[in-house]
């Protein structure tokens, strides 16, 4: 059992996940919440910060220098990398079973294999499956790097099928999403703000870290016009300000936002003081709150229901790309899975059909 706070870290939590949630049918937010748990612990000082240590790592601390290769070279967060280094733990822990104090430089393709193969039977998930050899390749490719190993042994990795456009965009009917936003109670500070976020989500397709990290100097008033520069693609990305949107803005920075320095737009009503961290939970809250049977409860909902508004209204799909702020329209193509009405006069006849 643990009795002391410091040994709870990232990998307890991912041994956690992978040992026990995932043998009992969790969905992937649970596991992000579990990581999210950690950070905020961390943060708070209550669990120190994650240390690989060398007396774990018997290839003479690999798993350090691999942390700080991913750290420093690939810029990954604090909260992915233990991700990374829990499955380079894994291959590594498997090697030493098998091969004992074999250097890691005897490491080969069939070893590779052999190890896949073993975790995927273990995990029938598709998604952990790919997530698995993803990182996979991610540790294989850094030993290739550092000389540890002399063959690129990321390309042994198989490929994981997965088909484009094999699911649909899940969204609701602009009626519900309507409904949603005047369910809002407008006379509170938060009110004002939730329905300012929501807005924003729901009529320009901002994504929820967009929402976050909008900041005053980004709201153009003369031009009526958004200004996104911390964006998924990390390019700046122009909006325009509708009036619904602008007055809903307008309206909690004048009679809702907390008096402050911070430069965020939407903030935090509670202490300690700072931007909103996630608006997803704002539209889960007001989704549950409004008894909308939503296919997902966050931020996404929102802006496939844009999306699938606007393809049905007859926008062409490079419109959808340019407000969703999607680099390559080949991402926007699954809306047009929902294009019912051109789906319609392209459908067959078939037999009992009646046409």
């Amino acid at each position: 059992g643990i009795e002391d706070s410091g040994e709870v870290g990232a990998d307890l939590v991912e041994r956690f996940i992978t040992e026990e949630l995932r043998s009992r049918c969790t969905t992937p937010k649970s596991e992000k919440f579990f990581h999210h748990l950690v950070k905020h612990l961390r943060d708070e000082g209550v669990v120190p910060e994650m240390v690989v240590e060398a007396a774990e790592d018997p290839f003479g601390g690999i798993l350090g220098r691999y942390d700080s290769h991913l750290r420093d070279l690939r810029g990954l967060s604090p909260l992915s990398r233990p991700r990374y280094l829990h499955h380079a733990k894994l291959l590594l822990d498997w090697y030493c079973d098998q091969k004992g104090k074999q250097p890691l430089a005897g490491l080969t393709g069939v070893d590779i294999l052999d190890f896949i193969t073993q975790q995927a039977a273990l995990h029938p998930s598709g998604a952990w499956r790919k997530h698995l050899c993803s990182v996979t390749r991610s540790f294989l490719r850094y030993l290739f790097f550092e000389g540890t190993v002399e063959v690129e042994l990321d390309r042994v990795v198989p490929t994981i099928p997965h088909w484009r456009l094999q699911s649909i965009p899940r969204h609701l009917p602009w009626e519900d999403v309507q409904a949603l936003i005047e369910s809002v109670d407008s006379s509170t500070p938060i009110g004002l703000r939730d329905k300012a976020v929501l807005l924003l989500i729901a009529t320009l397709g901002l994504r929820s870290q967009e929402v976050c990290k909008l900041c005053l100097d980004d709201i153009r008033w003369r031009d009526s016009q958004i200004r996104l520069t911390q964006t998924k693609g990390r390019r700046e990305h122009v909006l325009p300000l509708g009036q619904e949107v602008g007055e809903a803005i307008s309206e909690y920075l004048i009679h809702g936002r907390p008096k402050t320095n911070l430069p965020n737009v939407f903030l935090k009503h509670k202490a300690p003081q700072g931007p909103i961290s996630s608006a997803g939970k704002i539209v889960r809250k007001h989704l549950l709150r409004a008894e909308i049977a939503a296919p997902s409860y966050g931020a996404h909902v929102l802006r496939h229901s844009l999306a699938t508004r606007m393809v049905n209204q007859g926008a062409a799909i490079k419109q959808i790309a340019d407000v969703l702020g999607h680099q390559s329209i080949n991402t926007t193509a699954i809306y047009t899975k929902v294009d019912t009405n051109t789906l319609a006069e392209v459908a067959l006849p078939f037999p009992g059909s009646g046409v």
